[in-house]
């Protein structure tokens, strides 16, 4: 799973050289609620359904611990710095992409391990710990449970495919921040259909993202948070590859089957290897979408760190991943 940056962590090789960089980079303008504490009055205990079962908060936590793979951006938006985060890139870079840097305020986060690291998250004496972005199971939810109330994914969704606004309106909760995080996704769709209403020509164009470091083209569903955020910008679900995905968040389509992707748009997440891979392959290079320069790379690890940005899909990084791609995305013409 490394190669589609969706579960496992980087190799600290690969991460590291990049973090110099981002601690330069000027940070885009972050919600104006990410700084500070949660202020907002909410009733206690509260419960959380999810698919695991259902979870009581009896007062409003204090220490949280992030399982989930982007679940730290969401409690950093609402003010709330967790005390445990789990790895995804890597933890020489997760805390310092541009757009996450500032909430952490110079503080490097306790990381607790790629693989579950129970002694450790239990030294951090967690008030609660969340799950969101993950895929725990029963095995690990029971160890998660025995240190303190754990609230696992969504029970309506395949992991890794719940909707982002479901997510943070559950972190919210989980908080008592409920009406803090409403007034962000709210600001967010404003700024999503603010595009769309300047960009028609995005309706109706179909688009997906797309990972080719494997030598073949590893694609992610319509309901994968990368491909949420094309139909937020008002792009078409691609039919005919998300058919072959099925219910899960992304599927491998051989080299054999590319006509699948010759779509209006596609956007790959290419590095220097695979752009060697894909400069000979001769079936991707006949595409019409790559003829006619209507693909666009969007590398996780080179800058502006688009790719990312859209991998995260959260308050935080979606202000940062719009300010690169929608002008870039703009330039592209039929």
């Amino acid at each position: 799973m490394t190669r589609r940056g969706a579960l496992a962590l980087m190799t600290a090789g690969l991460a590291a050289p990049l973090v110099a960089g981002c601690q330069s980079d000027p940070a885009p303008t972050a919600p104006a609620t990410w700084a500070g504490s949660v202020t907002d009055d909410a009733d206690f205990p509260v419960t959380i359904e999810h698919a695991l079962g259902s979870t009581t908060i009896r007062t409003r936590p204090k220490r949280v611990v992030t399982v989930g793979y982007t679940d730290h951006e969401m409690f950093l938006a609402l003010g709330v710095r967790p005390v445990g985060v789990r790895p995804w890139f890597g933890e020489t870079i997760d805390h310092t992409w541009p757009w996450v840097k500032p909430a952490w305020d110079g503080m490097t986060p306790s990381y607790i391990g790629a693989d579950l690291n129970y002694e450790k998250i239990a030294s951090l004496r967690p008030d609660v710990i969340v799950g969101l972005y993950a895929e725990i199971t029963k095995q690990e939810y029971a160890k998660l449970s025995a240190i303190a109330p754990t609230v696992a994914q969504d029970a309506d969704s395949a992991p890794y495919t719940t909707d982002r606004a479901v997510m943070f309106r559950t972190a919210g909760r989980i908080v008592g921040a409920t009406p803090a995080a409403d007034r962000m996704l709210t600001d967010l769709d404003s700024r999503f259909s603010k595009i769309r209403t300047e960009h028609p020509e995005f309706a109706g164009k179909t688009a997906a993202v797309i990972d080719p470091s494997e030598r073949a083209f590893y694609a992610f569903a319509a309901n994968d948070p990368r491909g949420r955020f094309l139909t937020d910008l008002g792009f078409a679900v691609p039919e005919q590859v998300n058919k072959i995905i099925g219910d899960k968040f992304g599927a491998e389509i051989s080299p054999e089957r590319a006509d699948v992707l010759d779509l209006d748009r596609l956007l790959l997440l290419a590095d220097a290897d695979s752009r060697r891979w894909l400069a000979g392959n001769k079936i991707y290079q006949q595409l019409a979408v790559v003829r006619g320069r209507r693909s666009l790379e969007i590398p996780y690890y080179e800058r502006p760190f688009a790719g990312a940005a859209m991998a995260y899909n959260t308050v935080l990084s979606v202000p940062y991943a719009v300010q690169d791609l929608v002008p870039r995305l703009a330039a592209i013409t039929d």
